[in-house]
C-alpha cells in the first residue's frame, strides 16, 4: 500500500485562522498569551481582525512549535498538535499570526479564547452571505490597511 505524502499544505486548515463568536458584543478580546484582537461584526457574527497567534491551548498547555518542514511532518505523522510561522520565518508572526495543524485546531483543549471558536464551514458560508454572496464577498474582505471593516 502506497503511503500518502504529508506536507505543510495537506495538514494546514487555513492561513486565515480567525476566531468567531456568535451574538457577542465584543470590542477587543484577549487570548491566553495576552494577545489582544480587534473585532468586526458582520450580521450576527463577530470576527477577529487579525489571525490567531497563540502558543498555548485555552487550558494553558503549550502547543509545540514546528521549526522546520521535518518537524511539521513528524508532528502530523504522530498525530500531535503543532504550530509554525508562515515560511518558518518568525518575522511573519506579527503580520500573519501562527499556522496550526489539524491536530491543534481540533484538540479538545481549545485554541480560541472562552466563548469563541474556530469557524466551521457553516460560519464561512454565513459570512459570505452577509457580504452579498460569492461574487461580492471577496471585495468585502479586501483592505489596503490589512484590517476588516464592520458591516
Amino acid at each position: 500500500m502506497k503511503r500518502a505524502k504529508i506536507n505543510r499544505f495537506s495538514i494546514l486548515t487555513s492561513m486565515v485562522l480567525v476566531i468567531l463568536s456568535l451574538g457577542a458584543n465584543a470590542q477587543n478580546i484577549r487570548d491566553i498569551d495576552g494577545n489582544t484582537y480587534r473585532t468586526v461584526t458582520h450580521g450576527l457574527q463577530v470576527w477577529t481582525v487579525p489571525n490567531l497567534n497563540v502558543s498555548h491551548f485555552r487550558n494553558g498547555d503549550t502547543i509545540p512549535e514546528a521549526r522546520s518542514e521535518a518537524e511539521w511532518v513528524k508532528a502530523a505523522e504522530a498525530g500531535e498538535p503543532a504550530w509554525c510561522y508562515q515560511g518558518n520565518d518568525p518575522a511573519n508572526g506579527n503580520r500573519y499570526g501562527k499556522l496550526y495543524n489539524w491536530y491543534a485546531v481540533n484538540d479538545p483543549r481549545g485554541l480560541a479564547p472562552e466563548g469563541w471558536h474556530i469557524p466551521a464551514n457553516a460560519d464561512w458560508s454565513t459570512l459570505v452571505k452577509n457580504l452579498y454572496g460569492v461574487d461580492m464577498a471577496g471585495s468585502g474582505l479586501k483592505s489596503t490597511s490589512t484590517e476588516w471593516k464592520s458591516k
